[in-house]
């Protein structure tokens, strides 16, 4: 049986090991469904068994020495890591991660893994990336090439249109990881990939905005129990994941409620963490870290002696990079739009795939994603224009390319005291300005009395079949509404309003099936009469609407029928014309 090639992400924190199928990377579920595997390796000194991943790291609290995490900020160091009363490199322990992570998805596949491509961070010196081939090495893998990590993002993000001769694209690639953060400048010309700078900081990254949060959990237990509690190693151990799971959840809503019970236990009594985080206090806490981010992009920008206009693309690769805050960061820096449909945990492993495949001479295809077409928002009052006095500025909440289904909320606050409604307005565009985007449906939200500056959260649930579900709330008073918005209806609808206004009806963007691509392939006859064409454009374009918007079938049956009746008497004229 024909071995297969892997391309693997090597995290500080996870890490993913995926293949190319069909000509499309999927990274493989090799742990409980879940592709992503913590960097974590566990020894149990007493049978001499050896944890890795989630089982590794639930091991850390009760055998902190005898488990290793983030070995990959010590590779190619020749620092020997004690666990117990052994000593090893960290290669070593990168090795016994690597043969696991093989291991496992040969199991799944029912196909041995002995090939691979591994990705290692750009900024890798000699030193570091031959630790890792010795790390593959030591596994019994063949290790077929080290990539760079921006690389193997621009691998599942290039274009189409870069792939012929003589085109060229130049992408930043911003990857803030669990672990380590590093941006890189890199061009695209044809096949060649080449990386024009790149900064980074092995000392940032995830971790580093947990570890803000967690401070901020023990002060307050401090306070409340009036003792230090810094030396607790198993509550710093409880409070890093309730960190962990409290920035995940604020990158998705503006508040979190955090009620943990027994979270220490002092003088025989349990002590509960409750508390309440909003997503302003979070991004106070960590706002010196976003910048340190911010300053190596401008960094590496010098460094390839490029401006923010000469950027085509931005990147957006690991977790990290869901945070509003980097987000905003970037948006204000750059013009172009951030490509973040692609799971950034799965990114770089899904690029090394390709490369993988490359080397085996796998046929590769398009990686099709369902994205949000457009960013969508709300019309809020911080800005108001000044031709017409109106409030006018577009507050977005989703925005343009963001992989679906997604769920994302932010949070608005009332004008007045006792304000008694507020107006509801969803749209879609990319301007700041409302009147330049499309309004797509609005709704009144009544409130309940409060006082001034009260918070308003408002979430967007967008799903795969075009609906956007906007649930509106008045935060602590239970007063919540959810309306469904159809974006598909609404654009046609506003298709429809457009072609009514001036009198000549419109067809859909794109065929909706094999009868409406017919009826557009008759159109341009040109030999057909000019009244028999607009006849036939009037039933086409009534057919796709009905069609579109999941009109009663009954309706849709008889306007295909009207249709087909008419092309194939339209044919048959053609047909006698010669």
């Amino acid at each position: 049986m024909k071995d297969i090639c892997c391309g693997i992400d090597l995290g500080t924190t996870n890490s993913v090991i995926a293949r190319l199928q069909g000509g499309i990377p999927h990274a493989i579920d090799i742990e409980e469904g879940q592709a992503i595997v913590p960097s974590v390796v566990s020894f149990d000194p007493e049978n001499g068994q050896v944890y890795f991943g989630a089982q590794a790291l639930n091991r850390f609290v009760a055998f902190p020495s005898h488990t290793v995490k983030s070995v990959k900020r010590l590779i190619g160091k020749e620092q020997p890591i004690t666990v117990g009363d052994a000593t090893y490199l960290p290669e070593e322990i990168s090795a016994m991660l690597l043969k696991h992570l093989a291991a496992e998805a040969s199991r799944v596949l029912g196909q041995p893994v002995r090939r691979v491509v591994i990705t290692v961070p750009a900024y890798f010196d000699d030193a570091q990336r031959r630790a890792t081939i010795r790390a593959g090495e030591l596994a019994g893998l063949e290790v077929m090439r080290i990539i760079n990590e921006p690389t193997a993002a621009a691998f599942v993000y290039e274009s189409p249109a870069v792939s012929g001769e003589g085109t060229e694209e130049l992408i930043l690639v911003y990857d803030l990881g669990g672990g380590t953060f590093d941006v890189s400048v890199v061009q695209l010309r044809g096949d060649i990939k080449e990386v024009l700078a790149s900064c980074g900081d092995t000392a940032l990254g995830g971790d580093d905005f947990d570890e803000r949060l967690k401070e901020h959990f023990l002060e307050l237990l401090q306070q409340r129990c009036d003792r230090d509690l810094s030396e607790d190693f198993p509550l710093q151990v409880r409070l890093k994941d309730i960190a962990e799971r409290t920035k995940i959840a604020l990158s998705v809503q503006p508040f979190v409620a955090i009620n943990e019970v027994a979270v220490t236990v002092i003088d025989g009594e349990p002590v509960n963490l409750a508390v309440e985080v909003g997503r302003g206090e979070f991004e106070e806490m960590t706002e010196d870290l976003v910048e340190q981010t911010r300053r190596k992009v401008m960094e590496a920008m010098d460094e390839a002696k490029v401006v923010a206009e000469d950027i085509d693309r931005i990147v957006l690769v690991g977790g990290s990079t869901r945070l509003p805050a980097v987000q905003d960061m970037l948006a204000e820096l750059f013009e172009q739009p951030m490509e973040h449909s692609v799971d950034p945990d799965l990114c770089v492993a899904l690029g090394a795939a390709v490369q993988a495949g490359i080397i085996t001479g796998e046929p590769l295809r398009q990686i099709l994603i369902d994205v949000s077409a457009h960013s969508l928002g709300t019309r809020t009052i911080d800005e108001v224009d000044p031709e017409t006095g109106d409030a006018d500025y577009f507050s977005t909440i989703i925005r343009r390319n963001t992989r679906i289904p997604v769920t994302r909320s932010e949070v608005y606050y009332t004008m007045q005291p006792d304000q008694k409604r507020v107006e509801v307005e969803v749209f879609q565009g990319e301007s700041p300005s409302c009147r330049d985007n499309t309004l797509v449906d609005s709704f009144r939200f009544d409130l309940r009395p409060a006082p001034i500056h009260s918070p308003i959260t408002m979430e967007f649930s967008y799903d795969l079949q075009g609906i956007v579900h906007v649930t509106v709330s008045q935060k602590g008073y239970g007063n919540t509404k959810t309306v469904a918005v159809d974006l598909k209806k609404a654009k046609a609808a506003a298709k429809q309003a457009e072609a009514g206004a001036s009198g000549e009806p419109e067809l859909a963007d794109k065929p909706v099936n094999y009868l409406s691509q017919k009826a557009r392939q008759l159109l341009q006859e040109s030999r057909l009469a000019a009244t028999s064409l607009h006849e036939l454009k009037a039933l086409a374009c009534a057919y796709e609407a009905a069609v579109v918007n999941g009109e009663d079938e009954d309706r849709v049956d008889e306007l295909e029928d009207q249709l087909v009746a008419l092309m194939d008497a339209l044919e048959e004229e053609r047909d006698n014309l010669g």
